[in-house]
């Protein structure tokens, strides 16, 4: 289960907004639904699309694995997917 965002963290949900808002951009500025980013290029299903909108919107703390995988099927590396942020 997918770790919420915990409210005693401070400006933990800020910064989780900030990370989904950059990975909704990439997302779009590369055509992919949600359901596609969840996935591997062969289409194997790794994230649901409800748990990609529940990161993009905030809701959730994603993991490292989960940003590497999107950092991945959106062709940046992991750090400029958080550079600035």
């Amino acid at each position: 289960m997918p770790a919420r965002v915990n409210p005693d963290v401070p400006g933990e949900s800020r910064l989780l907004k900030k990370v989904g808002r950059r990975i909704r951009a990439l997302r779009e500025r590369k055509g992919l639904t949600m359901a596609e980013l969840g996935a591997s290029a062969k289409g194997v299903v790794y994230f649901q699309r409800q748990y990609v909108w529940k990161m993009e919107t905030g809701r959730v703390a994603p993991s490292l694995a989960a940003l590497a995988h999107f950092a991945r099927r959106l062709d940046v590396s992991l750090s400029d997917l958080l550079l600035g942020i």
